[in-house]
């Protein structure tokens, strides 16, 4: 990876804000004093779930951290120090939290995270293949420039927001429980909400792609890669009758309209390709409001099969990046649009 590419940087901001919303949650309840000192109090109860959920959390951050440095040596005590500052600071914060439990070992788990990732990073960048390959396929494939950094930096936080199996593939709100009747009316709001966020990200990638031709291995690359995220996490998570709530009906229709509209629209111009990438990311964004009871719908808790914790957790990260996901990307649209139509009309 080379300084000239931005997407480690993006890719660790992006991670780290994702930290900080996972540490904090839910934002309310602050206490006007710490109860007590984290450094100084004892763990408490604590399981070897905890701290291996606490270390697996850091490793991306401590990946994506290290990939910003030339050096390597450089790049994982970097990293290290990065990752001690930023749990330090959230943990400390957590004290004033009475929902959340500061610990000395949550601080020790997320620095040993850290550098498992940064080791990981540099061991890549150390191997003659990929060291001289990765930039070259990112060149190769990829429109060049800081923004289109951001927006394949965008494209794997969706991938990784993905693991969770109780939101449907190209999905960003829960579906009713199983219990409930669905309706032709629900079934179309689902397929809507499915067609729209398969075309948005769909175009979204077309936005990066240099060359258009590579559309469709590139949907089906992305389309693949969510789907065994989410069938291993459902592997994990779901109890064994619940596998297919995330394909219903509703769902699969949706995205076969939204294929079929992708590969009607992949020709349109650059510009044309943003503006409606925008709108149907947005569309998918505002269709459930149509149905408060589908906007509104909570986690499906009797699904899971997880008896560790950090559930609520977890399903509230992975809803508000979902959410907030769209938004980001529509505006990296919006922005790569307007910068297209500014260099169509300067002088040739």
């Amino acid at each position: 990876m080379t300084p000239r590419s931005r997407l480690p940087h993006w890719l660790a901001a992006i991670y780290a804000l994702l930290l900080v919303y996972a540490s904090l949650q839910p934002f309310s309840g602050w206490s006007e004093s710490a109860l007590e000192f984290f450094l100084f109090a004892p763990p408490g109860r604590y399981t070897s779930f905890d701290f291996v959920a606490n270390v697996a959390a850091y490793l991306p951050f401590g990946f994506f951290t290290s990939l910003m440095w030339l050096s390597r040596r450089r790049a994982v005590v970097a990293t290290v120090a990065l990752a001690l500052a930023l749990s330090f600071a959230l943990e400390s914060l957590q004290t004033f939290l009475p929902t959340r439990a500061a610990s000395s070992v949550d601080l020790l788990a997320n620095v040993l995270g850290a550098l498992s990732g940064g080791l990981a990073g540099a061991l890549l960048r150390r191997h003659p293949f990929w060291a001289v390959n990765l930039h070259r396929w990112r060149l190769a494939l990829f429109v060049s420039g800081r923004g289109a950094d951001a927006g394949l930096a965008l494209l794997v936080i969706w991938l990784m927001l993905q693991l969770n199996p109780a939101i449907p593939l190209f999905g960003a709100t829960y579906l009713l429980p199983e219990e409930t009747t669905v309706d032709a009316a629900g079934a179309l709001i689902e397929a809507a909400q499915s067609a729209c966020n398969v075309l948005g990200v769909g175009l979204f990638l077309a936005s990066l792609l240099r060359r258009r031709a590579h559309l469709g291995a590139g949907v089906l690359l992305l389309v693949g890669s969510g789907l065994l995220l989410k069938a291993a996490a459902a592997l994990v998570l779901l109890r064994p009758t619940a596998w297919e709530y995330w394909l219903r009906p509703g769902v699969a229709i949706g995205v076969a309209i939204g294929t079929a509209l992708l590969l009607a629209l992949v020709w349109r111009t650059r510009r044309t390709l943003t503006l409606l990438g925008a709108i149907a990311l947005l569309s998918g964004l505002l269709i459930p409001l149509i149905a408060p009871e589908l906007a509104l719908a909570r986690a499906p808790l009797a699904l899971f099969s997880w008896h560790y914790g950090h559930l609520l957790n977890f399903n509230g990260l992975t809803r508000s990046g979902l959410l907030i996901w769209p938004l980001a990307a529509a505006a990296q649209l919006i922005v790569a649009g307007t910068a297209a139509m500014g260099r169509r009309s300067d002088p040739v």
